[in-house]
């Protein structure tokens, strides 16, 4: 994953802390950089608690962070001592928050241990202060092991995200750690991303439960054996980062390439990404396996955006599907809600991509962005995590330096909306537009022909369609199919005719 700047000789003594430095950028008209905390040592990971505190996990010395403030607290609330650094991709990797916190005080790790070719996943339960967002009293201890059986065999390809879900499940991301071949074993953890149902673990104890008691029965794959029945994807190489969209569930998952391509993923269960047979478009042979029917004979879930590799370092980090914050002071204009950000360690550079239909597409180009692909240029940083904060910012983790940072929006209130030109054959205008609750919206279509109008949310999703005439006037009432008004965010107005001429705009629903 890091193997550049993690080579022995390159990084920072672990005695020394790094200075905070100043962030070099290019980024759109109204936002703006700023630095939260720093003086951290390879930090790999972070979560937040729900009173805004920070914890941070930092690789090779094993340890959990609290940032109060801006602050990092000067004594570590966890030092886990079997944690098995190295010069390259193992340590301690993922941390998770409990999402029942603090009824259930408990923060989750993912790391290689030492001794013994495993990594484990653990959980510790935490004392002290749980919901004061200025206290430093909180610790970690009373540790229960889940898994304990990730097999660690390379010093590369760990993976190691650690995230909920909407639906309360606990999911981990784990490498193929150097055997492509068990990427496509969907009774292997290796190449996968697990999906665990913690909260019925008991509450005492020390571990490991069996497999069955963690293993959510509507995960994808039948339990044949205990593997399987934790496996929600797999086919992946390195998922070094993977998110999940609060709203869907669905999981965006950068994986990083071998040689020729890095590609980010969507996942909502049951997926096979391919490798080793895939690698983004590319098909790969293996002299250690083949390809069942032969090379280039299956079918595997396609990635919905990436880049060709250029050069020995390139490792795609995986964003956030970015949802606006209500009343958040830093929350982006409405054209970033539900947009996906995805970033590279190496290159510099944060792109956004948003679903328009069953399409992927990139964000159209942002006033005051560097050029036409990137959104973003960040200099003298490499990122490694990203998380949106409760105040609508886009907070970064960066391992080098050892810092946390944050995007806000500070060009003021917006009003409108996105127009989204799919194509110049058609035009569709709204009035209102933003529109308001209990209004009527006048839909003016002008298509040449029969034409029919479909509603939809950013996911994808039908909310209403409607049949009309080639050029004329509809109203909209705001509901769905259902008759049920529709919740606020912006949506897809997607009209297209007969002919195939077609024309669509954003709307924005307070």
């Amino acid at each position: 994953m890091l193997h550049r700047l993690l080579i022995p000789g390159f990084i920072a003594p672990l005695c020394c802390a790094w200075p905070a430095l100043a962030h070099a950028n290019t980024l759109p008209t109204g936002f703006a950089d700023q630095f939260v905390a720093g003086y951290l040592q390879l930090p790999t990971g972070f979560d937040f608690l729900p009173d805004g505190r920070v914890l941070v996990t930092e690789k090779d010395l094993g340890n959990v962070r609290l940032v109060v403030n801006g602050s990092i607290v000067a004594t570590p609330i966890l030092t886990v001592p079997d944690v098995n650094p190295d010069a390259y991709e193992r340590g301690l990797l993922g941390i998770a928050v409990d999402p029942g916190w603090p009824l259930r005080p408990y923060v989750y790790l993912a790391f290689t241990r030492t001794p013994g070719n495993v990594s484990y996943l653990s959980r510790f339960t935490a004392t002290g202060n749980l919901n004061n967002p200025s206290s430093t009293n909180l610790s970690l201890g009373s540790r229960y092991d889940i898994l304990v059986d990730l097999l660690d065999l390379n010093t590369y390809h760990k993976a190691g995200t650690l995230r909920f879900g909407p639906d309360g499940m606990l999911y981990l991301s784990v490498g193929d750690d150097g055997y492509p071949c068990d990427a496509q074993d969907s009774t292997d953890y290796r190449g996968s991303i697990l999906r665990l149902n913690v909260a019925a673990l008991p509450n005492t104890g020390t571990g490991p439960p069996p497999k069955s008691l963690i293993t959510p029965p509507d995960n994808p794959f039948p339990p044949t054996d205990p593997e399987a029945g934790l496996v929600f994807c797999f086919g992946l190489r390195n998922p070094f980062r993977f998110q999940i969209d609060p709203q869907s569930g669905r999981l965006f998952i950068g994986d990083v390439g071998e040689d020729l391509f890095e590609e980010l993923d969507v996942a909502s269960g049951g997926e096979n990404f391919g490798w080793p047979f895939r690698e983004g478009p590319n098909i790969r042979t293996w002299p250690m396996c083949e390809e069942p029917g032969g090379a280039g004979s299956q079918s595997y879930t396609s990635y919905i955006a990436g880049y060709g590799r250029v050069g020995e370092y390139v490792t795609i980090i995986a964003g956030p599907q970015y949802w606006r914050v209500s009343e958040g002071p830093y929350s982006f204009p409405p054209q970033y809600h539900g947009a996906v950000f995805y970033a590279d360690y190496y290159a510099d550079f944060v792109r956004v991509i948003r679903q328009i239909g069953d399409d992927w597409v990139p964000l159209s180009p942002q006033p005051g962005q560097p050029n036409a692909t990137d959104w973003a240029i960040m200099e003298e940083v490499a990122i490694v995590d990203w998380r949106v904060g409760t105040d609508g910012a886009l907070y970064y983790l960066t391992l080098y330096p050892g810092s946390i940072g944050r995007i806000v929006y500070t060009g003021g209130a917006v009003t409108g909306v996105e127009d989204v030109p799919i194509s110049k054959s058609g035009v569709l205008r709204l009035r209102p537009n933003p529109y308001r609750a209990g209004q009527a919206m006048q839909l003016d279509i002008a298509l040449g022909d029969d034409a029919r109008i479909e509603i939809l949310s950013l996911d994808g999703r039908l909310i209403r369609a409607i049949d009309l005439g080639g050029t004329g006037t509809v109203t909209w009432d705001g509901k769905d199919e259902g008759g049920r008004p529709t919740a606020s965010g912006v949506y897809l107005l997607r009209a297209q005719g007969m002919q195939g001429n077609k024309a669509s705009r954003f709307v924005l629903l307070p």
